[in-house]
C-alpha cells in the first residue's frame, strides 16, 4: 500500500490536478451545430433508402414522394387553420 504522505508531483500543475482541468469547449454555435446534426441524419436516411432500393436514383424517387407528401399535408394544414 503507498505512503498517504507521498505526493506525485508530475499529476499536478500549478497546484491543480490535470484531471481537475477544465477542457477547452468548442466555439461552434449551437444553431451550426444543429443544422450539421440534420444534414448528417438525412445524409443516413438518404444512404439507408438507397441502399434498400438497390440505387441512388430510386432512393431519391421514394425520398422525393415523401417530401411531397409533407409539403401537401404541410399546406393541408395551414389552410385549415
Amino acid at each position: 500500500m503507498a505512503d498517504p504522505e507521498v505526493r506525485f508531483p508530475e499529476t499536478y500543475v500549478s497546484g491543480v490536478p490535470v484531471w481537475a482541468k477544465r477542457r477547452k469547449r468548442s466555439n461552434v454555435h449551437p444553431l451550426l451545430n444543429l443544422t450539421l446534426i440534420l444534414l448528417a441524419l438525412f445524409g443516413a436516411v438518404v444512404i439507408g433508402v438507397s441502399l434498400r432500393m438497390g440505387s441512388v436514383e430510386k432512393g431519391g424517387v421514394v425520398i422525393d414522394h415523401w417530401l411531397g407528401e409533407g409539403g401537401a399535408l404541410t399546406e393541408r394544414l395551414i389552410r385549415s387553420m
